[in-house]
């Protein structure tokens, strides 16, 4: 039986000038299109344990991370380091990958075990077997993504629409009915025909956070239109760009001008025109853009009422 220690590299908080370290993933696009849901707390689990894996890592491997290490890896709180991961692994052991494999669809949960030795301060994993080759880019069909990217992002639909935009980031084009989007974020049952969110709530609580901490916050660049069945949108086409890390991120939607944005402040967030005017007189566009996503983040889950009011409230206007 292997067991394969792992050190989680990166740079330490106190260490400003240390090299960072950028790690590829490749990941089999059969879990890329995969139908399940995880946290945001599972999916960086899942990130660092794929960075573990090794094409000749035989099924029996098992992969050991200090404890101590993911929590400074995921930046998350030492102190209640195993109650956090305890709570994520076992969430985990219930989560299925509904995924289609050489033509024939796969069931399948990625951990066969998690076992935690309070003395040597670990977490070890096993693979199951089905999963490990889409997690080595050892499929013919596979997609890249760096995994600090993926793990910035902090929205759990971000994370999954990050993998599907990168898939096609070589293209620069990704078509999708939407149906077929929710699903693979677990939002639809084809089987019994629950949908959550309407159109209106789908583009609002899932689609516009998650491209906007996308573009803020990664390598990639997405702008996204819609099409229309009738009088009923049915699909979305995405454009994908990638973009130098050292580039300035701006929200789809919120340009650099300040006209737009001034307009933008209005009809999406609410604002009136008084008060739009004292946010662009005392933000430059750099604060107000990064305010507006924090907006929209906290929005993602419903929390906000009325928008105007909670906008008005964040800028003191």
């Amino acid at each position: 039986m292997a067991e394969v220690s792992k050190r989680i590299e990166g740079r330490s908080k106190s260490d400003k000038n240390a090299k960072v370290v950028h790690t590829l993933l490749y990941q089999g696009n059969s879990i890329t299109t995969a139908r399940y849901e995880m946290s945001e707390l599972q999916k960086n689990l899942m990130y660092t344990l794929q960075a573990a894996v090794r094409p000749d890592d035989t099924n029996d491997t098992i992969y050991t991370f200090k404890v101590q290490d993911i929590m400074h890896d995921l930046d998350r709180d030492p102190d209640n380091g195993y109650r956090n991961l305890q709570e994520a692994t076992k969430g985990m052991m219930q989560v299925v990958f509904e995924m289609y494999v050489n033509g024939q669809l796969v069931q399948v949960n990625p951990f066969s075990s998690a076992v935690y030795d309070y003395g040597r301060g670990t977490i070890s994993f096993r693979v199951d077997p089905n999963m490990r080759p889409l997690l080595t880019g050892l499929t013919g069909n596979f997609t890249t993504f760096g995994k600090e990217m993926a793990m910035r992002l902090t929205g759990k639909y971000a994370k999954r629409l990050y993998e599907m935009f990168s898939q096609w980031k070589d293209i620069g084009t990704f078509k999708i009915a939407i149906l077929d989007l929710k699903h693979r974020l677990n939002l639809f049952d084809p089987e019994s025909g629950k949908e959550e969110y309407n159109i209106s709530n789908f583009f609002r609580f899932v689609i516009d956070p998650a491209v906007n901490e996308i573009n803020q916050r990664s390598d990639l660049l997405v702008r996204f239109r819609q099409h229309k069945t009738g009088r009923k949108i049915t699909d979305l086409t995405f454009t994908i760009k990638r973009v130098r890390l050292e580039q300035e991120l701006f929200l789809p939607g919120i340009e650099n001008d300040t006209t737009l944005l001034g307009e933008r402040l209005m009809s999406r967030f609410g604002l009136r025109a008084d008060q739009r005017d004292r946010v662009l007189a005392n933000f430059d566009l750099g604060a107000i853009r990064k305010k507006l996503l924090e907006i929209e983040k906290r929005n993602s889950t419903k929390a906000i009422e009325n928008w105007g009011a909670y906008t008005a409230k964040v800028f003191g206007v």
